[in-house]
């Protein structure tokens, strides 16, 4: 009798953390982003200058959220999907309702230097960028805004940190129920 060769299996290694732990990180990431964003911010402009926007911005805090929220999810989704072999059909969007998280997920795997790239696209767009505009003009609200979202891009920049040592030409999956990734070689 012939002996059949099983075909061998990929190994992985997951790269993944509980949302829980996530979102517990991500609290104490607001600590020091804040007074590194908002320290310089008085200095130049004064405290009352960021006070009276951020004023303006509580005004439309529930409005902000809600179009924060999507517009984050949607920078994932449009990034990864433009990486992706099958586009935008392999973008996923979802709520993680035990942790009030919304998520982006994409279903095939991509180049980490892709990965990298759509994990930090909210973070840019609405968090640094908008931080940059709030102190170049003095802009209180628009301070608050960019803070809030690098804030809110808590769980991206622990992906980030999770990515850094990664060669930038391998490819990992997006976690289907996990903050993170799974790297797959053989």
């Amino acid at each position: 009798m012939e002996e059949t060769a099983k075909p061998e299996s990929k190994k992985t290694e997951d790269y993944t953390m509980g949302m829980g732990k996530v979102n517990l990180i991500a609290v104490l990431l607001a600590f020091p982003i804040t007074a590194v964003i908002l320290y310089p911010f008085v200095l130049v402009w004064g405290y009352e200058t960021f006070k009276a926007g951020k004023e303006a911005f509580d005004d439309y805090f529930l409005l902000v959220l809600i179009a924060g929220i999507l517009v984050h999810e949607l920078l994932h989704g449009l990034t990864w999907g433009y990486f992706a072999n099958n586009g935008f059909k392999s973008i996923r969007f979802g709520v993680k309702w035990k942790f009030l998280t919304p998520y982006c997920h994409c279903k095939e795997p991509l180049k980490v230097k892709h990965y990298k790239i759509g994990a930090a696209m909210p973070l840019i767009i609405m968090g640094i960028i908008p931080s940059i505009i709030g102190f170049v003009i003095g802009h209180g609200g628009v301070l608050a805004f960019g803070i809030f979202f690098t804030w809110a891009a808590g769980g991206d920049i622990i992906a980030l940190f999770m990515l850094w040592k990664l060669d930038n030409n391998i490819y990992v999956s997006d976690h289907p129920d996990k903050m993170g990734f799974v790297l797959e070689f053989e």
